[in-house]
């Protein structure tokens, strides 16, 4: 169900008019990234136009300045494919950003924690078969939501949990799966480089 509802909402926000405006803080921001132009000119014809993205913007840096450190997800044909869209945790530094981790799939929603501590991020994933989910003997294509924490002395998110698992259309007990899953994707994420 989950790859079905980010499918829909990946072909929605391509194909409907955007949230996204040229001029507005996002779309500056995403521009001055190389997510998406705001004006074509000779040498960025093939990069997707901001005001047709639906770009999501997401402080992760609590008590201070939003730019400071934040995900950015530019959804359109440049940045998302048939499992998803690139998300990027870029750090302000100077008067530029670095990028630090790249996730790919489909946003779902931070998380904040106490105090000014960096809010985590949840994400869905589709694994293709890798893992049998349903007991049949053959291994499933799944959605997987997972959950990202900051770790401040790494400067960079890694997989915190295992929230849910779908396969075959139908929800699957994510405690039975998630030390082997936590084990595995802490090892070597498919979704984060």
């Amino acid at each position: 169900m989950w790859q079905f509802l980010g499918t829909v909402l990946v072909v929605f926000s391509l194909f409907s008019p955007t949230r996204a405006q040229t001029g507005n803080f996002e779309a500056r921001l995403a521009e001055q990234l190389g997510l998406c132009t705001n004006k074509r000119t000779v040498g960025n014809d093939y990069t997707y136009p901001c005001s047709q993205c639906n770009l999501q913007f997401v402080s992760l840096s609590p008590g201070e300045q939003p730019d400071q450190l934040f995900l950015m997800e530019a959804r359109s044909p440049d940045n998302c494919g048939s499992g998803g869209c690139t998300g990027t945790v870029y750090r302000k530094r100077g008067q530029s950003y670095i990028a630090i981790t790249n996730f790919f799939g489909y946003f779902d929603r931070a998380i904040a924690r106490s105090g000014n501590a960096t809010p985590d991020i949840v994400y869905v994933h589709n694994e293709s078969m890798r893992h049998d989910f349903t007991g049949d003997g053959a291994k499933d294509m799944a959605v997987i939501k997972v959950k990202y924490r900051w770790n401040a002395q790494r400067q960079n998110f890694e997989v915190a949990d295992i929230l849910a698992i779908e396969a075959s259309g139908r929800k699957v007990d994510a405690r039975a799966y998630r030390e082997q899953l936590l084990q595995e994707y802490r090892q070597g994420s498919p979704w984060v480089y």
